[in-house]
Parts: C-alpha cells; sequence; structure tokens
C-alpha cells in the first residue's frame, strides 16, 4: 500500500511541476525582469528550494532504510509527522515564487498541500494499523505537518543508510532544475525565440 501511495504522489507532483514550468516558459508575467518583486520573488523561492534540499537529505538520513519498519519518532520526526511533506511544500511554494506568476504560485502550492493532505490522511490510517498504540501516542504528540519544537529529541546514535542518503542527496538536486530553466525561458522570450502564448498575473 505504501509503495502504490508513493507511485501517486510522485505522478502528481510531476504533473504539477510540469504546469508550473511549462507557465514560466510559455507564459508572461506581470512582473518583467530586473523588477523588484521579480528579483524578490526568484531570491525567495531559490532560499525556499535550498531549505527544502537540505531539509529533505536531513530527514532522509534518519528515516532512510527505516521507513514503514520501525516508527521513527526522533530527530526532525520529534518535531514534525510529516517533515519530508513540509519541506516538499516548501520547495513547491519556491518554485512557484520563481515562476513569478501568483497563478502558477496559486496552483502549485494549493495542489502540493491537497496532494499531501490526501496522502497523509491515507498513510497515517497505514501506519496507525501497522504500529496500533504506539503510533496514536505519536500522532498526539507531535504535530502531522507545521512543525512545533517543543518536544525535539535526538538519540545518541542514528543508524544511517548510504544508499537511501545517496538517493535523497539526487533527490534533492533535483529541485535545483527550476531555477536554470525558468531563467533560460526569460533569455528566449528576449529573446524572441519563445513568444509568450498568454499573460499571466
Amino acid at each position: 500500500m505504501a509503495r502504490n501511495l508513493n507511485k501517486t504522489r510522485m505522478r502528481d507532483t510531476r504533473i504539477l511541476m510540469g504546469l508550473t514550468l511549462a507557465a514560466g516558459i510559455f507564459c508572461k508575467t506581470q512582473f518583467p525582469d530586473d523588477t523588484i518583486p521579480h528579483e524578490a520573488m526568484d531570491l525567495v523561492g531559490y532560499m525556499l528550494v535550498t531549505i527544502c534540499a537540505l531539509g529533505r537529505v536531513y530527514c532522509t538520513a534518519f528515516i532512510g532504510g527505516e521507513k514503514n519498519v520501525q516508527l521513527v519518532t526522533w530527530g526532525p520526526y520529534s518535531f514534525c509527522r510529516n517533515p519530508l511533506y513540509f519541506f516538499s511544500i516548501l520547495g513547491a511554494t519556491g518554485i512557484g515564487l520563481m515562476s513569478t506568476s501568483i497563478v502558477a504560485f496559486a496552483v502549485i502550492f494549493i495542489g502540493f498541500y491537497v496532494i499531501y493532505r490526501g496522502l497523509i490522511a491515507r498513510e497515517e490510517e497505514f501506519l496507525e494499523a501497522k504500529f496500533g498504540q504506539d503510533y496514536l501516542d505519536y500522532s498526539v504528540r507531535v504535530p502531522s505537518l507545521l512543525p512545533s519544537f517543543d518536544k525535539v529529541y535526538f538519540p545518541e546514535e542514528v543508524v544511517m543508510h548510504p544508499k537511501f542518503l545517496n538517493k535523497g542527496i539526487l533527490d534533492a538536486v533535483w529541485w535545483f532544475a527550476a531555477l536554470p530553466l525558468f531563467e533560460l525561458a526569460e533569455m528566449l522570450q528576449e529573446g524572441g525565440i519563445i513568444r509568450p502564448i498568454l499573460q499571466l498575473f
């Protein structure tokens, strides 16, 4: 079941990312290049994507190889039950901002939130069935998506699986692909090679 849920998440995520990138490439936004709003959205977006990439690698160091094997409740999982999804939403928000379109930003943010909210609900049913009372106690103690740092716990040692950590690092690299693609689209639009098909706000 967990594998099927992950496949659905990846499919929906790719669709949203593709739509946002297409909007950045083939649409003109209301904030022209080199204006303060444009540069500010690029900067904040890039910062959020960086936090997302680093956060996802950090989470993978704690849960890689242990997911669905044991209930991980320490490290980033002690301040949020779904930190990987939290960081993914930050990254999606960053990519939405880098598109410099309010419409694209709203679509990707709302889309990711809806996808992950539904996914979390289904995963929680799976985890409750697998881990029983331990998971119920954990869910009472630790918030689902928005972090709370009042009960943070780090053990003395954590078993790390290089295979999963390496995969997490490669996954993180892809989050940075959006900025050069958007920059390339701007250059192609300015050079008249790509003609925007519509104006987005």
